[in-house]
């Protein structure tokens, strides 16, 4: 029992090193693509004034409510409206170095995320536009979906590039057949970052004829890379 406790490190160590001496082709495959943001995320910031904290929430919700009602009249269908952050503060006012609280402020944000930006981006951003005198961010991005049909898509890339590149060194140097030996692949992360945008309402007469605006997402580069030992015979 001795004698086999101290032989199975040997008889280990022994295959270890024969494996570290397979003769092998260690090759970087990497990837590329350019991919359009396929949503839109609108941020609107809304706030009302008021001596009372009940009027001034009143108000808030009523405006907030205007707004929705504005997007459903569009037409628009492929969206989805979120409100969040509320907030209620005193009114603070300061002049000349003194303080005066003056009713109270409340506030909250609305995000709305469009996921048809061919035929309805247009249309809620003027249903916003009519809608009050309001302005808003805009943010192009990358859906979670189009994300991982991406991250697919780039490490099937990189795999074939390793193989190529593999095929290429292999046939340079006269060796017959290769083998996959071991694959070492570490998510890249890649950061989609959104593409922002600012937006004011025109202060005009509604019945005024003017452009609809134009929106031109961004290309976003995306890149992967994948390490591929490839073992053969000498």
């Amino acid at each position: 029992m001795k004698k086999l406790i101290f032989t199975l490190p040997v008889f280990f160590l022994y295959f270890s090193v024969l494996a570290q001496q397979i003769p092998s082709i260690e090759v970087e495959g990497v990837s590329e693509i350019s991919i359009l943001p396929d949503e839109a995320i609108l941020f609107i910031q809304l706030s009302e004034k008021a001596l009372k904290v009940s009027d001034a929430t009143n108000r808030l919700n009523k405006k907030t409510k205007a707004l929705e009602d504005a997007i459903k009249k569009s037409g628009a269908k492929n969206y989805e409206f979120y409100v969040d952050n509320y907030n209620v503060y005193v009114n603070r006012i300061y002049t000349k170095g003194t303080a005066k609280d003056s009713g109270y402020v409340a506030s909250q944000n609305v995000r709305v995320r469009i996921t048809d930006l061919e035929n309805e981006l247009v249309k809620i951003t003027e249903a916003v536009h009519q809608s009050g005198n309001m302005g808003f961010s805009l943010s192009m991005q990358v859906s979670d979906k189009l994300k991982k049909e991406s991250q697919t898509k780039l490490l099937e890339m990189a795999i074939k590039d390793a193989e190529q590149k593999a095929e290429t060194i292999a046939k340079a140097l006269k060796i017959e057949k290769i083998k996959v030996h071991k694959v070492q692949y570490t998510p890249q992360g890649n950061v989609y970052f959104p593409i922002m945008r600012e937006a004011k309402m025109a202060m005009a007469d509604m019945n005024e004829i003017r452009e609809a605006p134009v929106f031109m997402p961004e290309e976003q580069k995306l890149t992967d890379k994948v390490i591929v030992i490839f073992s053969f015979v000498n």
